[in-house]
């Protein structure tokens, strides 16, 4: 396990405990034991990378995926730097699994997918969960939910890749829409291992997208207007198993309303260093 701070190990430590006790599904007609990986982070070191997208690469996208408009990716522009501290990102998104240990813990209620036998997997990811569901798990961990920034340097490195595993558009390496993966909609964290990220991220493209802290504003020195900017809509990243392998770029910027709960939206945390 990477784990970078003493508090992050202890987290851990009582999240496996709290993993091996029988929990009770109320209601839910299932039961058993909850075993699963204790919360595992990655580090992802201090220093800037390039974030969001040139012309030169949205001219890439609409050439690979046919695309219709240049303005579909102008709200990615421009490429620029950014300098962050290092900092901690789970290393999978957060699972039904974990969730049911925070709703134990907490009184929290289910999310919807949860009723569903099909979905209520311990090792997929939680979906159907408002960007605030997500805020206060995160907290509840100690933990928070990653900027919009840190999220895409986990995905991206610092080398302006167009993927996290590289720049070859390659939809076998990730959960996407109609692909032939064995998967109806998420799969349990980790399926796609050549997808990883620079840093050991997984799932960071396809799956379910992921809530951000941030705001849907533009991009310093963005010079197109957008009438969606403002304080109404929460950065999503990632795409999810309903995307198309375009929307999987991790410089795309997804958006959704804050209180959304939809069954291709989930989420990671991090943690500062």
């Amino acid at each position: 396990m990477k784990v970078g701070s003493e508090k992050t190990l202890k987290i851990s430590v009582f999240k496996i405990w709290l993993f091996l006790l029988i929990f009770p599904f109320s209601g839910l007609g299932v039961s058993g034991i909850l075993i699963a990986e204790a919360g595992e982070m990655v580090q992802v070191p201090e220093g800037s990378f390039i974030m969001g997208s040139s012309e030169e690469d949205i001219l890439w996208a609409v050439k690979k995926f046919h695309s219709e408009s240049l303005d579909w990716y102008r709200d990615e522009t421009p490429a620029h730097s950014v300098a962050l501290s290092a900092f901690e990102i789970d290393k999978y998104e957060v699972t039904f699994g974990d969730y049911a240990v925070y709703m134990e813990a907490t009184g929290k209620p289910p999310p919807r997918e949860y009723e569903n036998s099909r979905l209520n997997h311990p090792r997929q990811p939680v979906v159907s969960v408002s960007w605030q569901d997500a805020k206060d798990y995160c907290h509840w961990a100690k933990k928070r939910l990653p900027t919009e920034a840190e999220w895409e340097k986990a995905a991206r490195g610092t080398d302006k890749r167009h993927y996290p595993w590289g720049n070859e558009a390659d939809a076998l390496n990730t959960n996407i829409r109609g692909k032939g993966d064995s998967y109806r909609n998420a799969s349990p964290g980790g399926k796609f291992p050549e997808g990883a990220s620079p840093y050991g991220v997984m799932d960071m493209s396809g799956n379910v997208w992921e809530w951000t802290e941030n705001w849907y504003q533009p991009h310093p020195d963005n010079e197109h207007s957008n009438d969606f900017y403002g304080e109404k809509f929460k950065v999503i990243k990632g795409g999810s198993w309903n995307s198309n392998l375009d929307l999987a770029r991790p410089a795309v910027r997804g958006k959704a309303f804050p209180d959304q709960k939809k069954n291709y939206i989930g989420f990671r945390c991090v943690a500062s260093k």
